[in-house]
């Protein structure tokens, strides 16, 4: 939590994510789909989109969630050590703007999405 001790948890893979997402603060990880889950736990980031995914659509994602006030983005060829501690150490260092990118993301995040979609799918389907 913020103010606690400073620590982290480095995995290359998380499942379940979304409990995870419970225990953060701050997030670092990849913009594939789980820029949604991110945004859907209203929680701030620094997204490092894969450069080779399909249509380059992992920067499209991080760039998104950046022009929304929710994310910082380090493009891959950019990331080292030093370049990660700075940004995070200056997310850290300002609660206040941890906390306006939480609230970005939770705007960005569409907990409905599920039910538009079937009620759309329905609306089709009854012509």
């Amino acid at each position: 939590a913020l103010g606690s001790p400073p620590h982290y948890h480095l995995h290359a893979y998380i499942e379940p994510f979304a409990e995870a997402l419970a225990a953060a603060d701050l997030v670092v990880a990849r913009s594939g789909g789980s820029v949604l889950e991110v945004a859907g736990a209203g929680l701030p980031s620094i997204l490092v989109p894969y450069p080779h995914a399909t249509a380059d659509h992992q920067t499209l994602n991080a760039r998104h969630m950046e022009r929304a006030g929710a994310a910082v983005v380090v493009p891959d060829a950019e990331l080292d050590g030093p370049r990660l501690v700075h940004e995070v150490g200056a997310l850290l260092a300002s609660p206040e703007r941890i906390a306006a990118m939480g609230s970005a993301a939770r705007g960005i995040a569409r907990p409905d999405a599920a039910r538009r979609v079937a009620d759309a799918l329905l609306e089709l389907a009854e012509g």
